[in-house]
């Protein structure tokens, strides 16, 4: 029975489509039962599997202050699409163009004592290789000189710090993405302990990710699957699909401990923002090209203690029991996959009226529909 498709067991606990062989009646006047038969055929159909996945958005960053003050108005809609180096918040910027003034007349002030250093130790070294003073003065001039660079040195790394602090007080997008709710309004004191002042998140494009049985993705490993010979689609939770396919970017290098299944990641254009951060989806993996299978409808399936099986007409025009297991359901038919051969003919109507070995007047149905 573990061969057999959701729907075939539905049916069966119904009582509907289900017949056992020994509830055959022959039919009233002893005349052949007529009944309607497909040829089985193969058809190329793309296997298709579904899992249950979830959006993840490939970039997630919390906006924070990275110097205390004032927040100034709110700069962005909530809720809106944002680009990279967009203006978020302003924190208020006086005590820190004051810095930045402070340190730039200290840089200056530095470099004129090093100019004053330099010309001391110019004439120090003429009058020392004259003679005219000791080397003492020397010394002291090229310690002062040295002391003087270190100096401006100094005075220009506290420059370049006030006016980092400065353009700190603009916070800006450093990703394309939608941004959500501020967390602090207008005059709210903020500063790098403060927390998240918003959430950016990147949408477009955006991942699916999905959990795969560690023995599954073993046999589609075994079996050469390859990432390129597969399309990626989602059904929304609404139930329809979603537009564009998706490319596999990866699966994970090790398993989930506790459920041992495989991390797949596969990346979907979103531009009108349809998939959202952390939304359940369905995932849906399918064959491009398809593969030759046998196919039946589910009307001819039925279904016994024993299992699956189908009415299928000898060449003599008899009816017998065949023994099958199916696949998955494509479209009205169910994959046979063992069986069943091509040429068979397997009543579709009819088979209420018919038990094993008896003749039958077999006309040809529409064949079973396979999909291309």
């Amino acid at each position: 029975m573990r061969h057999l498709p959701i729907a075939a067991l539905i049916l069966c606990a119904a009582g509907l489509s289900v017949a056992s062989p020994a509830s055959a009646q022959q039919m009233p006047g002893g005349g052949a039962p007529a009944v309607e038969v497909v040829s089985v055929q193969q058809h190329a159909v793309r296997n298709r599997q579904e899992f249950n996945g979830r959006i993840e958005a490939t970039e997630k960053v919390e906006i924070r202050a990275r110097v205390e003050g004032y927040l100034g108005p709110l700069q962005y809609e909530e809720g809106s699409r944002v680009k990279q180096g967009d203006l978020l918040f302003v924190i208020e910027k006086d005590r820190y163009q004051a810095d930045l003034k402070e340190a730039e007349a200290n840089l200056a002030s530095a470099k004129a004592e090093a100019r004053l250093a330099t010309t001391s130790y110019e004439r120090a070294r003429k009058l020392v290789a004259r003679k005219a003073v000791a080397q003492s003065q020397l010394d002291d001039a090229t310690a002062n000189l040295q002391k003087a660079k270190a100096a401006v040195q100094a005075q220009e790394a506290s420059v370049s710090l006030a006016q980092l602090n400065l353009d700190y007080t603009d916070i800006k997008a450093p990703i394309d993405g939608r941004i959500g709710k501020a967390s602090f309004s207008k005059g709210a004191y903020v500063s790098p302990s403060s927390g998240s002042l918003a959430l950016l998140v990147a949408q477009d494009p955006i991942d699916v990710t999905w959990p795969v049985p560690s023995r599954q993705y073993t046999e589609l490993v075994k079996g050469g699957a390859k990432k390129e010979s597969v399309r990626v689609k989602l059904l929304l939770p609404d139930g329809t699909e979603y537009g564009p396919d998706g490319t596999i970017l990866y699966a994970e290098p090790s398993a989930n401990e506790s459920t041992n299944t495989i991390t797949v990641r596969a990346s979907f254009p979103n531009p009108d923002l349809l998939l959202v951060d952390q939304q359940l989806v369905t995932v849906i993996i399918e064959n491009r090209k398809g593969e030759p299978r046998i196919t039946v409808p589910q009307a001819s399936l039925q279904i016994d203690q024993q299992g699956a099986y189908v009415m299928v007409v000898d060449k003599d025009s008899k009816a017998e029991i065949r023994r099958i297991e199916t696949g998955e359901q494509i479209g009205k038919d169910i994959v046979v996959t063992k069986g069943l051969a091509e040429g068979d003919r397997v009543i579709t109507v009819g088979q209420q009226n018919v038990q094993p070995g008896m003749t039958v007047s077999a006309h040809e149905s529409k064949g079973a529909e396979g999909q291309q």
